[in-house]
């Protein structure tokens, strides 16, 4: 992982979660354990006048990276074609430059990559949205850590 310039930290991240799976630990919560929430707000008294104001705070988010290589592709999943010539990515990058002009607000747009699918994804927008392209912190990428066989745990 230091070979592939990985941040100490989730170095560190990763080797805690893997001593906690040899140690035998499954990660599951107990039904048991769980009790629910108690005093959720009812939807029914949700106010049905949007706050446009908000937006100028709100990010949007877009997983863009992960199983993808692993299912075989050679991109990111985003850049298959879904509606004639329009991808994933092309259907999210009109969803947001609509939302922009249609609230008058520069609503935040992130993807989090992965090693995979950054390069790619990049040039696409790039090519076809400079504006989203060229936007301070577009990106958050994933880290990369090791496969580890699920029988074995090498």
């Amino acid at each position: 992982m230091e070979a592939e310039g990985i941040a100490p930290s989730a170095i560190s991240a990763f080797e805690s979660t893997f001593k906690s799976l040899v140690s035998g630990n499954t990660g599951m919560i107990p039904e048991s354990t769980i009790t629910p929430a108690p005093d959720l707000v009812n939807a029914e008294t949700f106010s049905s006048d949007p706050d446009t104001s908000l937006l100028s705070s709100t990010v949007v988010l877009k997983l863009n990276g992960g199983l993808g290589t692993g299912m075989g592709l050679d991109k990111a999943k985003s850049l298959l074609k879904v509606k004639g010539d329009d991808t994933f990515l092309d259907l999210t990058a009109k969803q947001i430059v609509a939302m922009r002009e249609e609230f008058k607000s520069n609503v935040k747009f992130m993807l989090m990559n992965s090693f995979s699918t950054s390069a790619d994804t990049l040039e696409f927008l790039q090519k076809k949205y400079p504006d989203l392209a060229s936007e301070e912190g577009l990106e958050m990428m994933q880290n990369k850590v090791p496969k580890i066989d699920a029988t074995t745990l090498e």
